[in-house]
């Protein structure tokens, strides 16, 4: 299953141009497979903090794009095994915690992550594509 970062969901619904082409690829075939993309619960948090201090302009309230990311993706929770595992991530991974948590939530998914953070790709701790 495919699982969106953060920005890979933003750019999807907002600034399609910005994907790659593999990324809309993997998005594609995941969809016509029908699948349902997955996005971990702390996208959701990441889209209303930068919402909220205008790094990001959604065209609709918060609250309405949030519902629709809810209603159109499978939002995982955040759980015990997705904490240990973002707390247990080795150096070279990057230390922000949003970056932790979505990178253990593909982990313990065993999700594609579609991303295109280098930190992340050089940490080959999952699946990636971009």
């Amino acid at each position: 299953m495919i699982q969106l970062d953060t920005h890979s969901l933003l750019w999807l619904a907002l600034q399609p141009e910005k994907l790659s082409q593999q990324a809309v690829s993997a998005i594609n075939a995941s969809v016509n497979a029908g699948e349902k993309i997955a996005v971990s619960v702390i996208t959701l948090w990441e889209i209303a903090h930068l919402a909220r201090r205008g790094r990001i302009h959604l065209h609709v309230a918060i609250e309405e794009f949030l519902e629709t990311v809810e209603a159109s993706y499978r939002v995982v929770p955040l759980t015990r095994a997705i904490a240990i595992q973002a707390a247990e991530l080795q150096e070279p991974f990057p230390k922000d915690p949003m970056d932790r948590l979505i990178a253990a939530t593909a982990i313990v998914e065993g999700n594609i992550l579609v991303t295109r953070d280098s930190a992340i790709h050089q940490a080959k701790v999952c699946k990636l594509v971009w």
